[in-house]
């Protein structure tokens, strides 16, 4: 790579990030729809999992080494380990959108069809046992990218509220391979419902690392939501074995949207974010930038 593009990388590192993504990612998490037209069946887990690693968690760590040096990188890495927190914000991500999700189920279609021992199993084998899956498979790399690098790198710049709302419409469309298949039109709905549900979404990711700092916890938060209601993947979460005749695929969706509300509304959509830090982190970065250029 030339020492040209090296440097227009490093003044853009974000539409760095966003070009590889959703050419050499979305390709990835695209190639089981193009082979199903071919009649080849390829794994869709397989894939989605590929592009999270090297379409997001790959550029992510590239661009971070690049931009910020070994400390940058260092800093980053440090977020994914990062544990020693208070065991309430580990009630919080683990328990809140699952029980909301079995609230809202019991809600809509009364009490579970499997009863007696299928309920241990939906919490133990489905529940647990999902969310710790799809933490490692792939939701703590995704939350590597969108929350540690994207959004970290877009509240430094507009606000941690703003910082939500420009990530959501990027964090729903990489999600366009697994709603794809319907038509055209019915795609696009389903994308926009998406983006508004992410808005909420990415309030409480971005409330989530600014209080503790976590990718892990971001990561576990994500990994929570998905395995109470989503089916296939990397599983069949709580809610499809205690409702086997019903799709609640949407419900933790709705979840996590209205947590992100009250979170909004609690912090007045500061999200957790301290100004001060966050406009001395930028001005830091100007300050490489500059010299990395000659400037400085």
């Amino acid at each position: 790579m030339s020492e040209g593009m090296i440097a227009i990388i490093k003044r853009h590192p974000l539409t760095a990030l966003l070009v590889w993504f959703f050419t050499v990612g979305q390709l990835l998490a695209f190639l089981p729809r193009i082979a199903e037209a071919q009649g080849v069946e390829l794994s869709v887990p397989l894939f989605v999992t590929a592009s999270n690693l090297l379409g997001l968690l790959l550029p992510a760590l590239v661009l971070t080494w690049l931009c910020d040096g070994r400390a940058g990188l260092r800093a980053l890495l440090d977020g994914i380990l990062t544990w020693r927190r208070n065991p309430w914000w580990y009630v919080f991500t683990v328990v809140v959108v699952p029980l909301g999700a079995l609230v809202l189920a019991l809600l809509l279609a009364g009490p579970p069809d499997a009863a007696g021992p299928v309920i241990p199993a939906a919490l133990i084998q489905r529940l647990v046992l999902q969310t710790v899956l799809g933490l490692i498979i792939s939701n703590l790399w995704e939350e590597v990218a969108w929350t540690g690098f994207v959004q970290v790198r877009l509240q430094q710049r507009h606000g941690a509220l703003r910082a939500a709302l420009l990530t959501a419409p990027l964090f729903a469309l990489q999600h366009a391979a697994l709603v794809a298949g319907g038509s055209f039109a019915a795609t696009i709905i389903l994308l926009l419902v998406l983006t508004l549900l992410a808005i909420s979404f990415r309030a409480v990711t971005g409330w989530l690392y600014n209080r503790t700092s976590s990718l892990l916890l971001v990561g576990l938060f994500h990994a929570a939501g998905n395995a109470a209601a989503v089916r296939e993947w990397p599983g069949d979460g709580m809610l499809p074995l205690l409702y086997p005749r019903e799709n609640f695929g949407p419900v933790h969706l709705l979840v996590s949207a209205a947590v992100g509300v009250i979170v909004i509304a609690a912090t007045r959509g500061r999200l957790g974010a301290d100004p001060r830090r966050f406009r001395s982190t930028a001005a830091e970065s100007a300050v490489a930038r500059g010299r990395a250029n000659g400037k400085g």
